[in-house]
């Protein structure tokens, strides 16, 4: 995806841009590549490019992620096909995270591992959420 921001202006608050709303662009991205596909099917590959985004953002490797999914399946090679153009998202979903724990820490005097636990469950329950797009 693209935006008119850089991530280090979502870390320093100067764009209000957070989970809800980059996942709901992620969305909308994969179904405006991806129109000639049904509802169940754009849903589908969103949640794991998502997952795939969330793993790396948050310091996992690309490959270890691939290597996890079903190797006869669609998946593996379609997202090392994309890995490059996934970047942009990484980093995004990355500085969104940062601000989130950056919140906390810095804005509300929360300990660092306290709100890791409390940015992890804060977004366990957005993406427990079903998307309106």
């Amino acid at each position: 995806m693209e935006w008119e921001f850089a991530p280090e202006q979502v870390i320093r608050a100067e764009v209000d841009y957070g989970l809800e709303q980059f996942r709901e662009d992620m969305l909308e991205e994969v179904r405006l590549n991806l129109s000639q596909m049904d509802d169940v099917q754009q849903q589908k590959i969103f949640s794991v490019m998502y997952d795939l985004c969330y793993w790396v953002a948050t310091g996992g490797k690309y490959e270890e992620f691939l290597a996890g999914l079903d190797q006869d399946s669609f998946f593996p090679g379609f997202l090392a096909s994309i890995e490059e153009r996934l970047a942009p998202n990484i980093e995004m979903l990355g500085a969104i995270l940062q601000r989130l724990i950056m919140e906390r820490v810095d804005e509300q005097g929360i300990p660092l591992e306290a709100a890791l636990k409390q940015v992890y469950e804060f977004h366990r329950q957005v993406v427990t959420k079903p998307l309106l797009n």
